[in-house]
């Protein structure tokens, strides 16, 4: 596999790792702070919580195991994810002890309570030193509610680091944008502030992720955030622009308008977009190769068609 094809597939994984990141963290945050005073149960908790697949913690932790358990250390990238897979190892083990201590809590200790009423003289003793061990369980409760919250909080931050290493990635970064409620509700500078410590700045990440939905062909989200982008920029961006006209282009080639297409396309050359993105002037190109069986029966397909094929050797020409 080439060093490009394994890079692709480690971005692939870190992306699941973030959407498990996200749901668990979310999930976890939702019992604490929508508490109100109300007291944990262990049907919310174990909602969240739990040792197979159905939990997003369970996953969160099998994934960063799976990608982070390295022997070697000697690099400060690997020292961080190492230390990644710790905090996550130790928020799901707390976060056991906790759904467990609710458990005994809320079923254990209303059984005791009816054998008690229920037993005879020989059986105090052994019923007291159920009761003395639940007793210690139950005054344990506010201590790990205050652990998990530390490492959640601590397993945010971790992971938090492991995404501005990652700005680089336009898929990464293309799965914020996806995930945005849920990334302003996990982190407390929210998306935007999160976007400006990867990129420098919220506009340069919105470009960034528009990339990676143009790498993936979703023309229409891509053109939706670069409308964002350029609202957002103090100034004209010629980066922005030239995208527009390519997602435009684009998405108006795959509904059939040639036309349209064409006309976005020819502005995108026009603007030199095609000798920025070589990979997007290639996937063009390749598009309009096909125009001319895509509308050969159609009036006035002449014209498109000699459009067409002038644009093509522009893109083909910046190729070479």
């Amino acid at each position: 596999m080439s060093p490009r094809h394994v890079a692709a597939q480690k971005d692939l994984e870190f992306v699941a790792l973030l959407q498990e990141f996200l749901a668990a963290a979310s999930g976890l945050s939702a019992l604490f702070d929508g508490l109100g005073g109300e007291p944990l149960s262990f049907a919310r908790v174990a909602h969240v919580v739990g040792d197979d697949e159905g939990s997003a913690l369970y996953r969160l932790k099998q994934r960063s195991h799976a990608l982070f358990r390295s022997e070697s250390l000697v690099s400060a990238s690997v020292r961080q994810e190492a230390l990644f897979d710790l905090t996550v190892g130790s928020l799901f083990h707390e976060a056991l002890k906790l759904r467990e201590t609710l458990y005994q809590r809320e079923v254990y200790l209303p059984r005791l309570a009816s054998l008690r009423e229920a037993s005879g003289d020989e059986e105090d003793a052994i019923l007291g030193e159920f009761e003395r061990l639940l007793a210690r369980s139950g005054g344990r409760l506010d201590e790990s509610v205050s652990e998990v919250r530390i490492l959640l909080a601590q397993t945010r931050e971790q992971f938090r680091r492991l995404l501005v290493e990652r700005a680089g990635s336009e898929g990464v970064t293309r799965a914020l944008l996806g995930r945005r409620d849920e990334v302003d509700h996990v982190f407390a500078e929210g998306f935007e502030g999160l976007l400006e410590a990867m990129h420098g700045d919220l506009v340069s990440g919105l470009v960034k992720a528009a990339h990676g939905l143009l790498e993936s062909a979703y023309f229409v989200e891509a053109a939706r955030t670069l409308r964002e982008a350029a609202s957002r920029s103090e100034e004209p961006r010629a980066e922005i622009m030239q995208l527009q006209h390519f997602s435009e282009g684009m998405q108006n080639f795959l509904e059939g308008d040639y036309s349209a297409s064409l006309t976005e396309l020819e502005a995108w050359v026009d603007l030199g977009g095609h000798i920025e993105e070589p990979g997007l002037a290639k996937r063009a190109a390749a598009g309009l190769g096909r125009v001319g069986r895509l509308v050969e029966n159609d009036d006035g397909s002449a014209a498109v068609v000699d459009l067409a094929k002038q644009i093509q050797l522009r893109l083909e020409s910046g190729l070479a």
